[in-house]
């Protein structure tokens, strides 16, 4: 092996991704694509002409994997759509529409993304009457952060043929005028009505977005993610992608539920690719989000009581489609929020599990959030990973914030628990689903959870991002955790995370991405 293939990490703290202590001043010795030895610096003997990184005072760790994002999407938006994410006020979006608007023909649509009612002085949801006076005549369509909401203008409302006698769709729901019946612009888990109509992404924009989302994330330490459900085209893209060497990122890509026929027809199965891109679980939607009042919950919302949620695909639909699935070999990743969602999710995995026994089978639910004992034991026995967003608790747990608004102070405790979970000895997978995509900002979450008895370590945070979110890829012999014989995917942070306040750890920076041994990022100072 050429000495230019050696490198060597001195200094740091090394936080291996494990859950186990920090190793203060240690180091990691790579060799081409692998770490080949790992520990303290005393301990590790430097090869000869090996190339020294020095990471004193600063911390070591494995790259970060996001188990939950919409990753191209993230890129496309990046390049395509009017940011909403840090507005206050609906006057402030609309100043952004206007102003945008300014620049566009008439009549070409203008789509946004990102704005969430919670975070403004109105604390409600933008209607086609805010819309209307600042858009005559251009179709305008503004999907809340969650992306289960959108509002659209009288313009959008009419390419999309949607009047007072549109019923709801399947799955969906079309918010009227409580006196005219008309519609308010306001679409619920129902953008299907509406996507069909708007014109589709520009030729290469899909790869431009990919390649885009990848210098995103390597600039936030996140080497591998799991994009949360792709139709054919996606794996077109990421396809290319691979083959042009855009895709500087490891992907684990869930084929939606949809193309089961198509995974079935070539006998594809979970885990079919390699290193870079795999295939993985058949990703299902069962409800819809806390923000947009369609998480299926037992019990109404605190601050809606004509609603509990509602289910996007029936529990009998979904039970026969996870049944599908699982026979086929793949694994299973269903979409469920709340607790009345989680029940159903369970109960479609149980089913499987008993027609068609499998040990190492690692379905999964997505989000997972508001848990019962009950549903907490179900998941240890059936042995259910609980892939989760603690950004999520960051952005929506303070007190006053959306949670409390949705679930009342009583089931906000059972919201996110992530201590009780991993004393059960639970699988967590940590992911972003793009609100935001930060992995630092979801350590931060979970390490200063608002409800201080589902707080976590910082060693038990890395772990949920790193080697435990490999763990729901069935990649964890390959990366995840600094450990010889594994990927060099590593990191390197501007501060030691196990000598500042906890609070701080979202103002971190990353210094240093490294992929398969290659330096694929730099922070300059």
């Amino acid at each position: 092996m050429s000495s230019r293939s050696l490198k060597v990490i001195l200094g740091g703290t090394l936080i291996d991704g494990t859950g186990g202590p920090p190793i203060r001043d240690g180091a990691v010795v790579i060799s081409g694509s692998r770490i080949v030895e790992v520990g303290p610096a005393g301990e590790v003997e430097v090869p000869r002409g090996a190339e020294v990184i020095d990471a004193a005072g600063r911390t070591v760790m494995p790259g970060f994997i996001d188990a939950h994002t919409h990753f191209m999407g993230l890129g496309v938006r990046t390049l395509t759509t009017l940011d909403l994410s840090g507005t206050r006020s609906i006057s402030e979006v609309l100043s952004l529409v206007r102003e945008r608007l300014a620049g566009m023909p008439r009549g070409t649509w203008l789509l946004g993304r990102g704005w969430d009612e919670s975070k403004w002085v109105e604390r409600r949801y933008i209607t086609k009457r805010d819309l209307d006076p600042v858009s005559p005549e251009n179709p305008v369509a503004l999907v809340r952060v969650c992306g289960h909401l959108i509002t659209l203008n009288t313009r959008a409302l009419q390419a999309a043929k949607i009047t007072r006698e549109t019923p709801d769709p399947p799955g969906g729901k079309i918010d009227r005028d409580p006196v005219t019946g008309e519609p308010t612009g306001v679409l619920r888990d129902a953008g299907m009505l509406v996507y069909k109509v708007i014109p589709p992404t520009p030729k290469g924009m899909s790869l431009k977005g990919l390649r885009k989302a990848c210098e995103i994330a390597l600039s936030l330490g996140c080497t591998s993610i799991h994009e949360a459900g792709m139709d054919a085209n996606g794996f077109r893209t990421y396809q290319t992608a691979l083959e042009e060497g855009l895709l500087t990122v490891r992907a684990y890509v869930m084929p939606r539920g949809t193309m089961i026929e198509a995974l079935e027809a070539l006998g594809v199965r979970t885990g079919f690719g390699n290193e870079h891109l795999k295939i993985g679980s058949v990703k299902f939607i069962l409800d819809g989000s806390m923000g947009a009042h369609t998480a299926a919950l037992f019990e109404p919302y605190a601050d809606d009581p004509s609603t509990s949620g509602i289910f996007v695909t029936p529990p009998e639909r979904l039970r026969e489609m996870v049944m599908k699935a699982h026979s086929l070999g793949m694994q299973v990743a269903i979409h469920a929020i709340g607790d009345r969602g989680i029940e159903e999710a369970l109960n479609a995995l149980e089913a499987a599990l008993e027609e068609e026994p499998r040990e190492d089978h690692r379905h999964r639910i997505e989000h997972c959030e508001v848990l019962t004992e009950d549903q907490i034991a179900r998941i240890k026995r059936l042995g259910v990973i609980a892939s989760m967003q603690p950004n999520f608790v960051g952005e929506w747990s303070q007190p006053g914030g959306m949670y409390e608004e949705r679930l009342g102070p009583i089931r906000l405790r059972r919201n996110n628990p992530y201590r009780r979970l991993l004393d059960e000895g639970i699988k967590v997978s940590f992911g972003s689903d793009c609100m935001p995509f930060h992995p630092l900002y979801g350590l931060w979450s979970a390490v200063n959870h608002p409800i201080e008895e589902s707080r976590i370590t910082l060693e038990e945070a890395v772990r949920c991002y790193t080697l435990d979110a490999a763990y729901a890829s069935f990649e964890e012999d390959l990366k995840g955790s600094l450990e010889p014989g594994k990927l060099a995917d590593i990191i390197i942070l501007s501060e030691d995370l196990t000598s500042i306040p906890p609070e701080k750890i979202r103002d971190v920076k990353v210094d240093m991405t490294m992929v398969g041994g290659k330096i694929l990022y730099g922070r300059v100072a």
